[in-house]
């Protein structure tokens, strides 16, 4: 468990994760979207701070500010300065029968007051798929492990003291990466 740099494509999903989170969290503090252009110059800042070399921070550079202009094309309009972003579990101690203390940080929780439910959300920034069946094997398990995420998401929200009383009643993977024909997908997981 030695500290080690990432790798250039952990760095790109790094960076793209923490662009958005600032995204949110601008929306959230100012009640407005922050522009375009300040969100790919913060994608651009972050990427730089880790260690890629010229052709690899250039190539991560072009692929992540396509990859947000079509991102924010299709989304931008959802984000909501309701949403908690970045919600880490680390220190509620939530345990599963009172014996395994799970932990975890989710992207996006969006809350429905009115019904005591709550939709979670994980950005993802590998390739797209469509639909939860997958086309190899590869992509099944893959799939099988987002799902497990999302379920553990649940467990996570609905076992913390802050959100007693609340049901998770949907997960969502959302990709950020655009599918050849430049459309945004996502994946929703009803509990």
């Amino acid at each position: 468990r030695f500290p080690q740099a990432m790798g250039p494509s952990a760095a790109y999903g790094s960076a793209i994760h923490v662009t958005l989170q600032r995204a949110h969290q601008h929306l959230s503090a100012t009640g407005k979207r922050r522009p375009i252009e300040d969100v790919l110059g913060d994608f651009e800042t972050e990427l730089k701070r880790h260690q890629l070399s010229d052709d690899q921070t250039e190539h991560y550079l072009h692929r992540g500010v396509t990859t947000l202009n079509a991102f924010l094309d299709a989304r931008y309009d959802s984000f909501d300065p309701e949403q908690i972003v970045e919600r880490s579990f680390a220190s509620d101690a939530v345990a599963i029968n009172n014996e395994a203390v799970i932990t975890g940080a989710i992207d996006l929780i969006d809350i429905d007051e009115e019904n005591k439910t709550i939709t979670v959300t994980d950005y993802k920034t590998g390739k797209p798929v469509r639909n939860w069946q997958g086309k190899t094997d590869y992509e099944k398990i893959k799939l099988h492990h987002y799902r497990q995420q999302l379920m553990v998401y649940k467990l996570l929200i609905e076992g913390s003291r802050e959100f007693a009383g609340y049901t998770v009643n949907k997960g969502i993977i959302e990709f950020v990466e655009p599918t050849p024909s430049n459309t945004i997908e996502r994946l929703e997981l009803e509990f």
